[in-house]
C-alpha cells in the first residue's frame, strides 16, 4: 500500500493526554455552560431546521451578524469550525512549499503543526527568555520573506498581551499577511480591530470557544480585507459549516451582553488565581491578560502535574515547549474549581 506523503511520517500528531480528573482546568475552556435562556432559544431553532437540506455553504446570516457588530461588510468575515479549521485555511491560501511562516514561541503549537502538514517553512523566533513577551522578537520577523505571520494577544500560553503600537510597527514593517489570532480578547479588553482601515494585510482571528463556552461546537471565524476572505472561500471545504453549527452561533452571538457577565466573573477569579499563586512558596506565576495562568515551579512541572492527577485535577503540562522548562498553564474555573487546585498545588509543591 503507498504511504502517506514523506514529510508526514516526521509530523508528531497534537494530543491532550487521555486522563480521568474530576476538575478539568487544562484547555482554556469557560467553566460555565450555556445560560438556560440560551439553550431555549437553540431548542427551539434545532426544531425548525431542515437537516436533509444542505447547509448555507457561505454562512451568510452568521457572517452578516458578526460583519454588522464590527462594523464591516459581509466579505469581511470568515467563519469555520473552530479556528484550527481558520488556521488551516490560512495556511492552504498562503502558505505551501516554497513559502514561509512567522511565529513568535512558546506559542499555540497548532501553527507549527500545520505548517508543517502543509510544508510551509516555519520560522521560529524566540520570545524573551526572561519575560516570555514577544516585544523583543517582533523586529526580528521583518527581514524575513513571510507569507504569513501570527502573533497571539493575548499570546497562549504565556497570557501576554502584545500593544496595539507594536502590532501597527509590524504592519508597517512586513507585506505579509499578519494574522493577530485574538482567542481570548473578551478577557483582555484590547482588539487589533481600529488597525484595519488602515492595514490590507491584517487579519482578526476569534473563536466562539472560550468567552461564549462553546468549546464543543467548533465555531471560529476570521476578520480581513475582502480579498483575504475571498482567497479562504476557495480553499475550504463546501459544507464546512453545518446548519446547526450556523444557528447556535448566531444565537451566542446574539446575546454577547449575557456572556459579559460571565467573562467579568472570570477576571475577578483570574486576578484572584493570581494572586494566591504568587504568594504560594515553589511557584511563580507570569501575568495574564487571558482566562488561564502560566507558572513556572521549583519542582519538575511532569511530577507536579502528575501530583495533581492523583488528586483528580487536569491542568497543561507546557514544559515540552521551547523556553517553558517546568512550566505549567492552568485554566481559571469556578471559583469552587479554583480553590480545590489551590489546595491541592500547596500540597503537592
Amino acid at each position: 500500500m503507498i504511504g502517506p506523503r514523506p514529510h508526514i511520517a516526521a509530523i508528531k500528531p497534537y494530543h491532550l493526554p487521555k486522563v480521568e480528573a474530576d476538575i478539568v482546568l487544562a484547555a482554556n475552556e469557560s467553566p460555565y455552560n450555556l445560560p438556560q435562556s440560551v439553550i431555549d432559544e437553540i431548542k427551539d431553532e434545532f426544531n425548525r431546521i431542515s437537516y436533509n437540506r444542505y447547509p448555507d455553504p457561505f454562512s451568510t446570516e452568521l457572517r452578516g451578524l458578526i460583519a454588522a457588530d464590527y462594523g464591516l461588510d459581509l466579505d469581511n468575515v470568515f467563519v469555520g469550525n473552530g479556528g484550527d479549521e481558520v488556521i488551516q485555511n490560512l495556511f492552504l491560501a498562503y502558505g505551501g512549499p516554497g513559502r514561509k511562516a512567522v511565529t513568535f514561541d512558546p506559542m499555540f503549537e497548532i501553527y507549527g503543526i500545520t505548517g508543517r502538514i502543509t510544508e510551509t517553512e516555519m520560522v521560529s523566533l524566540l520570545r524573551d527568555p526572561e519575560t516570555l513577551r514577544a516585544d523583543s522578537a517582533i523586529a526580528q520577523a521583518y527581514d524575513v520573506d513571510a507569507a504569513l505571520i501570527f502573533l497571539c494577544s493575548p499570546n497562549n500560553p504565556t497570557g501576554d498581551l502584545v500593544s496595539l503600537e507594536k502590532i501597527e510597527e509590524l504592519l508597517k514593517n512586513t507585506d505579509a499577511l499578519v494574522v493577530i489570532d485574538e482567542a481570548y480578547a473578551e478577557f483582555s479588553g484590547q482588539t487589533a480591530l481600529p488597525l484595519m482601515a488602515k492595514y490590507e494585510n491584517l487579519a482578526i482571528l476569534r473563536t466562539f470557544s472560550k468567552a461564549y463556552s462553546l468549546a464543543g461546537l467548533r465555531a471560529g471565524y476570521l476578520l480581513a480585507n475582502n480579498e483575504v476572505i475571498e482567497s479562504l472561500l476557495k480553499v475550504k471545504l463546501f459544507f464546512n459549516f453545518s446548519k446547526l453549527s450556523q444557528a447556535i452561533a448566531r444565537i451566542a452571538f446574539s446575546h454577547r451582553d449575557i456572556f459579559e457577565k460571565k467573562i467579568e466573573t472570570i477576571l475577578g477569579e483570574r486576578d484572584r488565581l493570581f494572586a494566591e499563586l504568587s504568594k504560594t512558596e515553589g511557584v511563580t506565576p507570569f501575568p495574564s491578560e487571558a482566562n488561564y495562568i502560566m507558572f513556572r515551579t521549583e519542582k519538575p512541572a511532569a511530577e507536579v502535574w502528575q501530583g495533581l492527577l492523583d488528586k483528580r485535577i487536569l491542568i497543561r503540562n507546557c514544559s515540552n515547549q521551547v523556553l517553558l522548562e517546568d512550566c505549567l498553564r492552568v485554566t481559571v474555573g469556578s471559583a469552587e474549581e479554583n480553590e480545590a487546585f489551590l489546595k491541592a498545588l500547596r500540597e503537592v509543591v
